[in-house]
């Protein structure tokens, strides 16, 4: 039997709901049903209750008939009926069950309670963590946070479903998509056309990296993601900034939402006809479920435990754009470089597959691109570790050819942007071609919709 903290006070217990249940376990198979599929022994508070059920429990499991007469058949075998009491202790489960229409309430108050109980021990240990002055802090948030999740985790953990079950819900993914406006692009739409044509969006649970050397525009690039998301989708954008603050932030997306240059806009010199684009901006702006945050020292403990806490008060998050993954601390000492980045890696995708929401994390490439007579990025040239590669489900590059080739005096800059799109774990890989306007810090796609 599961061991019960010792308690100063009545904890949180319904020994009635506690026999309701067990007794209709005992009368109805639908009802065992019901409750095998909501508790667990350790859920029962009494001591007889939780041995009471771990019998029913096991025979289930043995797929062996439960009834009163083979419970107290299995209960005598297991040599406790002294312990339960016999054909009295069945009696008065029985005489607990006037109906057993009720009992998946019943179950669900066993287990709220069960909850209840939980969450005391889980403060308990948390006290215990803030007095451990020894343990490292980090270390003991770690563990706070993972003694109330781990609660949060068993309340909605899903059995395994049949592929019949799962057939249901999928064909009506299929029935969305095929009566869809726009078929090619199941997942979180970036807003460039040929770009989501390769990867049919940023799906669910995935990581998407995207990898260039500094100046190539990466952050325009992913903040453009996010406003277009936050115009069309309305879902919730959340942007980790660790590189700039807000307000910079928001001052390059106004300059590329209301198309003003974002030197004069820096400056303040830009002319007075300016104001009326530069109000309409805002105001659409502001209407979109963007998210920032600019903290400059992030730890994957920080991270994940902020994604959490805005699901749980807005239930859905649209994306999760990070800027840039190696500025991000791991929440625990490591003194390699690349040990650090692949546990940071391993801590973006867990996110992206614990929220269901996909996680775009831009990038530093090596040096080793600069050396080459071919600038075009490879995925070799991802730094510091191959386990962003191997974590992330697609791999974008970005390579913009004038910033190597500077224009001559009087010619016009080559405003072409390739996305190279080196890993794509469900698809297709490819190369695709936008335009980039670097006054507006905004790309394009190549006829200029966006």
């Amino acid at each position: 039997m599961t061991a019960q903290p010792s308690w100063d006070r009545m904890p949180p217990v319904s020994l009635e709901a506690e026999r309701a249940a067990l007794g209709a376990c005992l009368v109805d198979r639908e009802a065992l049903n019901v409750v095998m599929d909501i508790l667990q022994p350790e859920d029962f508070y009494d001591a007889l209750h939780r041995a009471a059920f771990e019998i029913v429990f096991s025979m289930s499991q043995r797929d062996r008939p439960v009834d009163p007469l083979t419970f107290l058949e299995e209960v005598s075998r297991q040599g406790k009926t002294e312990l339960l009491g016999g054909q009295a202790f069945v009696g008065s489960l029985i005489d607990s069950v006037p109906t057993t229409a009720n009992v998946e309430y019943h179950a669900g108050i066993v287990r709220d309670k069960a909850i209840h109980r939980r969450l005391i021990s889980a403060g308990n240990t948390i006290v215990k963590l803030g007095y451990s002055t020894d343990m490292d802090v980090d270390d003991a948030l770690e563990e706070a946070e993972r003694a109330v999740f781990e609660i949060a985790q068993k309340r909605n953990a899903v059995n395994f479903r049949h592929v019949g079950e799962v057939l249901g819900s999928t064909f009506l993914q299929i029935e969305e998509r095929y009566n869809s406006v726009d078929q090619e692009v199941a997942g979180f739409n970036s807003g460039f056309f040929d770009l989501d044509r390769l990867t049919g969006g940023f799906q669910p649970g995935s990581l998407n990296i995207v990898a260039a050397r500094p100046s190539m525009g990466k952050t325009a690039f992913a903040v453009n993601i996010a406003q277009f998301g936050g115009q069309k989708q309305k879902l919730p954008v959340l942007i980790f900034s660790l590189e700039m603050g807000a307000e910079q932030l928001v001052q390059r997306m106004l300059g590329a939402e209301a198309k003003i240059n974002i030197h004069d806009l820096r400056i303040g010199s830009f002319p007075q006809s300016s104001w009326e684009d530069l109000a309409e901006a805002a105001g659409r702006l502001s209407g979109y479920p963007i998210y920032i945050d600019d903290s400059s020292m992030l730890s994957t403990l920080e991270f994940r435990a902020r994604c959490r806490r805005f699901k749980s008060r807005h239930k859905e998050i649209g994306l999760i754009l990070v800027d840039y993954l190696q500025l991000m601390n791991s929440s625990r000492r490591i003194d390699n470089k690349q040990q650090e980045v692949a546990e940071i890696s391993r801590a973006l995708k867990g996110v992206a597959r614990e929220l269901n929401t996909p996680v775009i994390a831009l990038s530093q490439l090596s040096r080793a691109v600069e050396q080459r007579t071919e600038k075009k990025p490879q995925l070799s040239d991802l730094r510091d570790s191959g386990a962003i590669e191997q974590d992330a489900d697609t791999v974008m590059m970005l390579y913009r050819p004038g910033y190597y080739d500077s224009a001559a005096p009087g010619e016009e800059e080559d405003n072409r942007a390739y996305i190279n799109l080196g890993k794509n774990r469900n698809g297709p890989t490819g190369e695709v071609m936008l335009i980039f306007f670097r006054e507006f810090t905004r790309f394009v796609n190549p006829d200029r919709r966006f």
